[in-house]
């Protein structure tokens, strides 16, 4: 099992030592996803990273996605010319105006939930509170 960051340690925690947690997760989660993940470490923004736990830190990696993913499609469904109409899109295409590929979405809510899951392992592996990481997780998420 791969050491995690000190929980006490109240400075940033850094990109390459939360790419070596998850990389060390097992069972390994598909070339894609890992990929994904790896490149939403890279991508996030530094604050993401102040967290006082890397159980906080991987969290926070989550909702910032999940965040990104909704703010993504609420951008393109507003840019659509059939904006002002209601529509049930059942397709895995990407809505009208969005110039990602199908599928992205779904692979960056896999990824978020990943990451929330990994949220919960690393808070049992600190020895974290889990009702405290699940309020904090879900007030993120309602902001």
């Amino acid at each position: 099992m791969t050491p995690i960051p000190d929980p006490r340690s109240r400075s940033p925690l850094s990109r390459s030592a939360v790419k070596t947690w998850l990389s060390a997760r097992q069972p390994e989660p598909p070339a894609d996803l890992a990929a994904k993940l790896a490149q939403c470490v890279d991508d996030a923004p530094a604050a993401t990273f102040e967290g006082a736990s890397l159980a906080e830190v991987v969290g926070a990696l989550g909702t910032w996605l999940l965040a990104s993913v909704v703010e993504c499609r609420q951008t393109a469904h507003a840019s659509a010319p059939d904006a002002g109409r209601p529509a049930i899109d059942t397709s895995d295409a990407p809505p009208a105006g969005s110039d990602r590929e199908p599928g992205a979405a779904a692979l960056d809510l896999l990824a978020a939930d990943a990451f929330v899951t990994y949220a919960f392992e690393a808070a049992s592996e600190e020895g974290t509170d889990v009702t405290g990481l699940a309020n904090d997780l879900l007030a993120r998420v309602r902001a």
